[in-house]
């Protein structure tokens, strides 16, 4: 299959370089990263170690509409890759979203239509010099097969046989929901505290605060017509964060380099969802608010 994945950072760049291996792959990323890549390939070390030669532009008008659209971009970027790509894709192209956060999938399909897939990753990556990614796991990929079943398979079927477990969904809304509440438990806590994942089940007191924003974001949930497939969601976010306990979260790593962070677009977004549906959401905008104080000194 043709693919580009675009917002080729960690996480797409590890992606792309696993799905390179049965798939013919374009990364479209930034100008340094897209440069070592291009001269030396790209580099994967950790739980998968290679050295991939394989193509790599900072803009889609450098390569050929795919088959397969992977947006890994930020959230907040979401719509601006959207107008981006909107002219270059073709009608037949289908755009897979494996972002953070709530919105995403929306946006796609306003686009896309049944030709957008919502998915979930949890492939652990991080970039540690231009060119070079390490991956901590491969994770598992769920792609939602709501609205086209042959599609989410065909995606599904490329994943899986370049060793990436994956499956399809029925509940991708449930899944995506899933997702975002494991990351607005971990990813704000982990960066105001400036600690890694499996330090949030070393202290009593902030377990009790993960805990907490777990049950606050499960209400919110329920009342916007969620069907999550974790019971109790807190059992999964201590599962992630004991797999993932070296690691930084996203989020953190985002403060530690004066970037932008998506708060907004997981625990602001969460908040909001509360507001519509008449339910408080104090601890979620408790966080937002000290994220973007933290982020505003950064």
């Amino acid at each position: 299959m043709r693919i580009c994945v675009f917002g080729a950072g960690s996480l797409g760049s590890a992606l792309g370089g696993i799905l390179a291996a049965n798939n013919e792959v374009v990364l479209i990323g930034r100008r340094q990263h897209v440069g070592a890549v291009r001269q030396k390939g790209l580099v994967l070390t950790g739980s998968v170690a290679r050295r991939v030669r394989m193509e790599a532009y900072e803009t889609v008008d450098e390569a050929g509409p795919p088959e397969l659209l992977i947006i890994t971009t930020k959230a907040y970027d979401t719509e601006e890759a959207v107008d981006i790509c909107s002219d270059w894709a073709e009608p037949e192209t289908m755009v897979l979203t494996l972002q953070n956060g709530l919105g995403n999938l929306e946006l796609l399909r306003s686009w896309k239509g049944k030709r957008a897939f919502g998915g979930t990753i949890t492939m652990g990556a991080s970039l540690t010099a231009p060119g070079r990614v390490r991956v901590s796991g491969l994770g598992r990929v769920a792609v939602g097969s709501d609205l086209n079943p042959r599609g989410a398979g065909l995606i599904i079927q490329a994943f899986s046989s370049c060793g990436i477990p994956s499956k399809t969904s029925g509940n991708v809304r449930g899944e995506i929901w899933a997702k975002a509440i494991v990351n607005a438990c971990i990813n704000p806590t982990t960066a105001f505290l400036r600690i890694p994942n499996g330090a949030l089940l070393t202290s009593p007191s902030v377990s009790r605060l993960v805990r907490d924003v777990c049950r606050e974001c499960e209400v919110i949930a329920e009342s916007s017509g969620v069907s999550l497939p974790y019971h109790p969601m807190i059992s999964r976010v201590r599962a992630i964060a004991r797999e993932t306990s070296k690691n930084r979260s996203s989020m953190l790593r985002d403060i530690e380099l004066g970037r932008r962070t998506e708060i907004n677009q997981i625990n602001g977004i969460i908040a909001k969802s509360g507001a519509l549906h008449g339910v408080p959401a104090p601890l979620n905008r408790a966080l937002v608010a000290i994220v973007e104080a933290i982020a505003s000194r950064a």
